[in-house]
C-alpha cells in the first residue's frame, strides 16, 4: 500500500484503520517513517515482535544493532477520536532513559501485515505526537527475509 503524504490524510487513514490484536502482531516488520523524522527504511530498520509468556514483547534493529525494547498493551488514543490502538511502550530497564519516553500507538490497515502508528513521547505526564510511520511484514521464506519492497 502506498500511504498519503499529507497529515490530514495520514490521520484519515489511521482513524478508519482497525483496532488491532495484539496476538497478530507477530515476526519482524520493516519501518518507515510517513512524516517529519527521515525513513530508515532503506537501511532495513525494523522491528522485531514476539510473545513472550503471557506478554508481547520487542526490540528494533537499525544498522544491525538491537536497541528500543518494548512492550506492547492495548489503550485508547485520546488523541484521535478515542480510537482502540495497540501501545508500543519502550519504559524498560534495558532502555537508556531518553528512549524509555516513546510510546508508539499503532491501527491495523492490513491484518498481521500492514499498520500505521503514531509516534509520540511522553514528557512530564503529557504525551506529544511526532509523526506518522508503518509497520510492514517481512514474509520469510525457509527463514530467509524476503526483499524489502
Amino acid at each position: 500500500m502506498q500511504f498519503p503524504k499529507t497529515h490530514r490524510e495520514l490521520k484519515e487513514v489511521f482513524t478508519t484503520a482497525a483496532a488491532p490484536e495484539i496476538v497478530d502482531l507477530n515476526g519482524e516488520y520493516l519501518v518507515d517513517m510517513l512524516t517529519v523524522f527521515p525513513s530508515f527504511k532503506r537501511f532495513s530498520h525494523r522491528k522485531v515482535i514476539y510473545q513472550d509468556n503471557d506478554k508481547v514483547k520487542g526490540h528494533n534493529i537499525l544498522f544491525g544493532k538491537k536497541w528500543g525494547y518494548f512492550l506492547i498493551d492495548e489503550s485508547i488514543c485520546r488523541m484521535v477520536d478515542s480510537v482502540n490502538v495497540a501501545v508500543i511502550n519502550y519504559n524498560r530497564p534495558e532502555n537508556m532513559l531518553p528512549i524509555r519516553g516513546i510510546r508508539d500507538q499503532l491501527r491495523c490497515v492490513d491484518k498481521g501485515n500492514l499498520y500505521i502508528g503514531r509516534f509520540n513521547y511522553l514528557l512530564a505526564g503529557k504525551l506529544y505526537f511526532l509523526g506518522y510511520f508503518s509497520l510492514e511484514k517481512i514474509m520469510q521464506e525457509r527463514g530467509c527475509p524476503a526483499p524489502a519492497k
